[in-house]
């Protein structure tokens, strides 16, 4: 039975993907029915995200000239956090990513004004639009934002499979998402699966060559 997904799947949708034929998950049948349910339920967080998008935009740009800094560095969080599951949703979404960069430029610009006097929190700032740069950068990648995905659509059991099928540039900004531990657990988790999934007749070169780059990344932290 041939399946049929998306041409531009939701994150729901992709980790089917992911799973077909994949012999890193554990085996599951993947149906037509367990696609189109997949294809609705990203849907559903697609309208769910434009509403609370809409919502989003309407607070920045009704913003009173004296609002307290606190409040604008609440919605900047809120905006990343709006990004990188923006950059995972079915269909094109560019132009939503586009606009939150725009909102994200005129936040950093209002709060610089706000700190034109104040060297310590102009450099303060500086970093602070540094790591937003690298976070949007990496929720380019699908597999970060599905990592980031709030509903879980990657389980934590899940996660290694998922990473070992990645390319290398992805699998790398992935890794930014977690800390040491959690990449020597992976690691670890990694081997056990490999072997298991080896001792099952499979051979996976790409998946060993993977987690050596996940090993090698890690020593040059």
């Amino acid at each position: 039975m041939t399946l049929h997904f998306s041409s531009q799947p939701g994150p729901r949708e992709r980790q089917l993907q992911r799973k077909l034929n994949n012999p890193l998950f554990s085996a599951a049948t993947i149906t037509q029915a367990a696609i189109q349910a997949a294809q609705q339920q990203d849907r559903l967080a697609m309208q769910q995200f434009m509403e609370q998008f809409r919502d989003l935009v309407q607070r920045v740009v009704s913003l009173d000239q004296n609002v307290e800094s606190d409040v604008i560095l609440l919605l900047k969080v809120q905006l990343e956090h709006q990004y990188a599951v923006c950059t995972g949703l079915p269909g094109q979404t560019g132009a939503i990513r586009d606009a939150i960069k725009k909102l994200l430029n005129a936040i950093s610009s209002t709060l610089r004004a706000a700190s034109k006097d104040d060297p310590a929190a102009l450099e303060k700032l500086s970093t602070d639009e540094a790591h937003t740069m690298l976070h949007l950068q990496l929720c380019d990648h699908l597999i970060v934002s599905d990592i980031l995905n709030p509903d879980e659509v990657i389980r934590d059991d899940e996660q290694i499979p998922a990473l070992l099928n990645e390319p290398e540039g992805a699998l790398q900004a992935a890794m930014a998402l977690f800390p040491p531990e959690r990449i020597r657990a992976l690691i670890d988790e990694g081997k056990i699966l490999l072997k298991k999934v080896e001792a099952e007749g499979h051979s996976l070169p790409e998946a060993w060559q993977r987690l050596a780059q996940m090993e090698s990344w890690l020593r040059e932290e």
